[in-house]
């Protein structure tokens, strides 16, 4: 049963010209070793929106088939010229997925979209501690405690912080 519940996709508008998909549920039970990971893109010319928009739809086929993630949530649009994708799998499991198949054909051709023009980009991973962040608190997070990419040229390190079951977003300490 679970897998079918994990499975299910809602799709529903976010702003006004975005979109937002969720494959699984926000509220299930975590194991404890859960690892929620996000990446964001900003700034994308019209032509890199397209492109990114079309390589998601290939990796969206290879996520939904991976049974290690336990959750997935990808927000974006033409209203913010980017998009975000908050990620949560099963401990180890994330690298794998990352380094194969459509993501891993993504990666490596198609890194020119991600890190070239104005595109600003950020990557952050850490444990869940039981807890799966919203949209907002993804991008608060990401933003402020990812690395972060503008142009192809780092402008910023991952920061530890701490995380937990509370929406409480202290930094300073924990794990990533």
């Amino acid at each position: 049963m679970e897998a079918t519940l994990k499975r299910a996709v809602v799709s529903s508008r976010h702003g006004k010209y975005g979109g937002r998909m969720t494959l699984g549920y926000r509220d299930i039970e975590l194991p404890p070793d859960a690892i929620v990971s996000v990446t964001r893109g900003e700034r994308f010319s019209l032509w890199r929106l397209l492109i990114n928009s079309i390589a998601n739809q290939l990796v969206l086929k290879q996520l939904q088939k991976n049974p290690h993630l336990l959750y997935a949530e990808l927000t974006g649009g033409l209203d913010e010229m980017g998009g975000q994708t908050v990620t949560v799998w099963r401990a180890k499991e994330m690298v794998p997925f990352r380094d194969s198949g459509a993501h891993g054909w993504a990666l490596k051709y198609l890194k020119w979209v991600i890190f070239g023009g104005r595109v600003e980009a950020y990557f952050l991973t850490w444990k869940a501690n039981g807890r799966i962040p919203t949209t907002e608190e993804a991008r608060t997070l990401v933003k402020a405690h990812g690395r972060g990419v503008r142009g192809g040229k780092p402008f910023q390190q991952a920061s530890r912080f701490q995380w937990g079951p509370d929406p409480s977003l202290r930094t300073g300490s924990g794990s990533e």
